[in-house]
């Protein structure tokens, strides 16, 4: 008997103006839109939300192909983190930013760029 493992997964969404920012993003700089989604240790709260263009992926990192033009990757220890999480995007006159809803956190910090789990 072959026991398989299961691959990993990561259910993430972005809103269609999430989408549409990261479309102008790579159409301005002439690359796939290939993002790295990631927490790390840090603000105010905690945990840290990054978001950047990917250069390159790990072997190890989670696919998660939002539509054919857009794809996230998320590295195994961030996934439990943003497991439902939908991104989207806010543009104001005086500043813009992508607005992260996280099912996973319990709290977060004034500026939404961070949050803290149980």
């Amino acid at each position: 008997m072959t026991i398989e493992a299961a691959t990993p997964t990561c259910n993430i969404a972005l809103t269609d103006a999430a989408q549409e920012r990261i479309l102008d993003l790579r159409d301005n700089m002439h690359k796939p839109a290939m993002i790295r989604l990631y927490v790390q240790g840090g603000g105010c709260s905690g945990f840290e939300y990054k978001i950047d263009l990917a250069k390159e992926t790990d072997e190890d990192d989670i696919l998660v192909e939002i539509n054919p033009y857009i794809h996230i990757y998320v590295d195994q220890v961030s996934a439990p983190y943003l497991e439902g999480t939908t991104i989207d995007y806010e543009a104001h006159t005086l500043a813009s930013r992508f607005v992260f809803n996280n099912p996973q956190a319990k709290s977060t910090c004034g500026c939404g760029s961070s949050f803290s789990v149980e």
